[in-house]
């Protein structure tokens, strides 16, 4: 039976959709598709129905960071193709923006260690100098910021940086910059998407690779953007103290690009780099599971052997791209010689740890702006406003999730208005401007000099987090993710959501729900009182449940923009509770630790009952 054939039969016995065997159809025929017919032929051939129904039934889109997805032949994956016509429609919108000179302005190309992260940069470049706009791209890998970095120095009218960030191997992806240095937002990235939605049945407008450097339409990036780049990272010390063991990982990324420089440049003669990691490779192979996340301990193993043996005072890890930024601590009793997740931080406490640090370093040099901004996602600890409200600045806390919020608040910032810090509970952060995405290099810099200057006056980082939880309350933040792959999958995350959002628990976890507020109509109703009031900011698909009038302890729960999967933030704290507020740090943490792990397991009751 021919391949035509046996879809057509799949789709007369209904085990494929009529969407998924039109587009399997036309990448089985359309010249264009060619490449891709032997590994359709493969998946056909093995009969797997549920890969060919996902990956052929609808077409990627745009989410919190542009596409991102598992490598394969398909609509729905990430391939030359797919690639292509995303920059095919950022090269559309540009031309329609009706920017002068947009097309000698260019646009700014990078890429990281990824497997094919090299190939699909090329193809991007391809399509935006068929479009007879000028593609530069980096001489080999480099860390998303500094893309960031790079646009905004060279005037470029728009940026590309061919990552995945933190996901596992199998995944690649496209983020798209605007003008301003940051991510696309509303409407720019809709109106990528909707250009990128009518080339579906048409040809891709490029280039040959080599004619496009013949004819000047492609070009390598000036080698003096890294030197420019590293002197601003250096440019963020605060302190003169470098008397400290780093034990850093680039996880096989870029980070030795950016991160590595930047804290030799500052004169740290005690950094020891974890040899095996620091190995490009878009395997991730000694990295547990191939997933190389900061935000998982577990990422830190090697690094913590290292640490083992040279008494390190602190590890350091970025995800691939170098734009989030891990740490591991040793333990008060155990030294490093504990679980890594009993090492590691949370992205919401080197937050803390960052903000606190750097306002109270500014506020003793007296450099503190009178009107500063500090800015949060709404699933990042609202420890973090209450800090920037202790030193006077204003916090900017109601930002969806997506650091591009947070550029997109500093691109529209009035003219005595500064920004100061950001920072996403993903281990995403950012001081100062000069780049507007989060960055690794920049929390590196910032981080090692706040463990040096603490060494200085025989204080720890865990000592220092401790002083932030008694000055401001004890914090606890935890987060649990639900796969829902395929097809059925994502019909499961949207009644999820929309049984959550219909009929909204009044308890979980045994905890009253005081207040439901819905970020997406932009609306919170008081449980007991049934008042409704607006919130502010910008509309997105996300519930949270507050359980106290102040509203520090809550569950959020959003569907992820990149990753097929629900995600349940909580937060609970000492802050809002008179009761735990009085007591000793260890009582309070032991007690609200428990309270999380109550409501995130009734979070996760009440999802499941969602379904039913």
């Amino acid at each position: 039976m021919t391949a035509h054939r046996q879809i057509e039969t799949w789709a007369a016995e209904k085990r494929i959709s009529t969407s998924a065997f039109r587009a399997l159809s036309q990448w089985l025929t359309a010249p264009e598709f060619a490449d891709f017919v032997s590994d359709i032929q493969r998946l056909i051939k093995t009969e797997d129905t549920d890969e060919l129904e996902d990956a052929f039934r609808t077409h990627i889109e745009f989410g919190t960071g542009g596409i991102r997805g598992e490598m394969g032949p398909g609509p729905n994956r990430i391939n030359l193709r797919t690639i292509g016509e995303a920059a095919q429609g950022l090269a559309r919108y540009i031309l329609k923006s009706g920017i002068e000179n947009a097309r000698e302005m260019g646009v700014v190309i990078a890429h990281d260690t990824r497997n094919n992260s090299g190939l699909f940069a090329r193809e991007t470049a391809s399509v935006i100098a068929g479009h007879g706009i000028v593609a530069r791209l980096f001489d080999g890998p480099r860390a998303t910021p500094h893309l960031s970095f790079a646009l905004r120095q060279t005037g470029a009218v728009a940026g590309v940086v061919i990552s995945a960030s933190h996901n596992p191997p199998a995944d690649n992806g496209f983020k798209a910059y605007w003008t301003d240095g940051g991510q696309v937002v509303p409407p720019h990235d809709k109106n990528i998407i909707a250009e990128v939605n009518t080339i579906n049945k048409t040809r891709l407008d490029k280039i040959d690779y080599e004619i496009g450097v013949a004819r000047g339409l492609i070009q390598t990036l000036d080698a003096k953007l890294d030197a420019q780049y590293i002197e601003k990272l250096a440019a963020v010390a605060l302190s003169d103290a470098r008397d400290i063991r780093i034990v850093y990982t680039a996880l096989h990324g870029v980070g030795a690009t950016s991160i590595v420089p930047a804290l030799q440049k500052l004169g740290y003669d005690q950094l020891h780099l974890v040899e095996a990691q620091n190995i490009p490779d878009g395997n991730f192979p000694t990295v547990a599971g191939g997933i190389a996340n900061p935000e998982a301990p577990g990422a830190f193993a090697l690094a913590i052997e290292t640490a083992q043996q040279i008494q390190a005072h602190i590890v350091l890890g970025s995800d691939p791209d170098a734009d989030r930024l891990g740490c591991a601590l040793p333990h008060p009793q155990k030294g490093w010689h504990a679980r890594p997740a009993e090492l590691a931080l949370t992205g919401n406490q080197i937050g803390a740890i960052l903000c606190h640090y750097l306002l109270h370093a500014l506020k003793n040099q007296n450099a503190l702006p009178t009107k500063g901004i500090v800015c949060k996602t709404i699933v990042t600890t609202d420890l973090i406003s209450l800090i920037a409200a202790h030193f006077g600045m204003t916090p900017v806390d109601n930002l969806l999730v997506g650091f591009k919020y947070i550029a997109d608040v500093i691109d529209n910032l009035s003219g005595d208005q500064t920004f100061v810090f950001g920072t996403e509970e993903s281990h995403g952060y950012l001081a100062g401007d000069f780049t507007r995405d989060k960055d690794a290099a920049i929390a590196a810099v910032l981080l090692a000099e706040c463990a040096a200057q603490l060494k200085r006056q025989n204080r720890t980082v865990r000592d220092y987090l401790d002083e932030i939880y008694r000055a401001f309350g004890y914090f606890c933040e935890m987060q649990k993710s639900t796969h829902r792959a395929g097809t059925r999958g994502n019909e499961e995350i949207a009644q999820i959501m929309n049984g959550l959002r219909q009929n909204p628990p009044r308890a979980i976890g045994g905890h009253a729900v005081v207040e439901v507020i819905d970020h997406q109509t932009r609306t919170a109703r008081h449980l007991q009182t049934g008042n409704t009031r607006t919130i502010e900011g910008v509309a997105g698909n996300v519930l949270a449940f507050t359980f106290t009038e102040r509203g520090h302890t809550r569950v959020t729960a959003r569907p992820s923009g990149t990753e097929p999967k629900i995600k349940y933030y909580v937060s609970a704290t000492s802050a809002d509770r008179a009761d735990l507020a009085r007591q000793a740090l260890n009582q309070t943490r032991e007690n609200v630790d428990h309270l999380a792990a109550e409501i995130i397991h009734g979070m996760l009751h009440a999802a499941e009952h969602a379904l039913l």
